[in-house]
């Protein structure tokens, strides 16, 4: 008799700490910031003028080279200063879909923007060029003693020691493309 009580006991708290278990990654979200919100509305209002945009995107063979590893890849978007992550994944043919407002652990790629960066890409009637410009233009800086980053920085996401190699090399060079 004891064994089957110890049982139900044991796999309710199995249950119960699965939802407790889920319970702060809700909390996480609903801790964003108001604008983050914002943004990615606005993000989810560019999404189809950029895929309508990227496939006529003019961009030199240097260019080109560096948004063909982008694409194909989940990647992670964070908002430099903030705790601000969303993702996307960006189709063999450059288009982007499965936006979301949330960290993705598939993610193979991590995108390094600031806020201000990311709503001067959503202002725009065609984003692409002015994205090609800031992955080919960013860089990590320092400003005011903190590391910030103008443009759109790009590199492996942690663990993918592959593609941190690769964006090494693509972040060394590119300035000289």
């Amino acid at each position: 008799m004891h064994v089957p009580a110890a049982r139900a006991a044991v796999a309710l708290l199995v249950a119960l700490a699965a939802v407790a278990g889920v319970t702060p990654v809700a909390a996480q979200s609903a801790d964003q910031p108001a604008w983050a919100d914002d943004l990615f509305a606005d993000l989810q209002d560019m999404q189809p003028r950029y895929n309508a945009n990227v496939t006529d995107a003019e961009m030199n063979f240097a260019q080109r080279q560096v948004y063909n590893q982008l694409a194909g890849n989940a990647v992670n978007v964070y908002f430099v200063g903030t705790d601000v992550v969303f993702s996307f994944y960006m189709r063999p043919d450059g288009t982007l879909t499965d936006l979301r407002q949330s960290r993705r652990d598939d993610a193979g790629l991590k995108m390094q923007m600031t806020r201000a960066t990311a709503e001067d890409l959503v202002d725009r009637p065609n984003p692409v060029p002015t994205f090609v410009d800031a992955v080919q233009n960013g860089n990590v800086v320092r400003q005011d003693g903190e590391r910030t980053v103008r443009g759109v920085v790009i590199n492996g996401e942690d663990g993918k020691l592959v593609k941190q190699a690769t964006w090494t090399v693509i972040n060394a060079v590119k300035g000289f493309l």
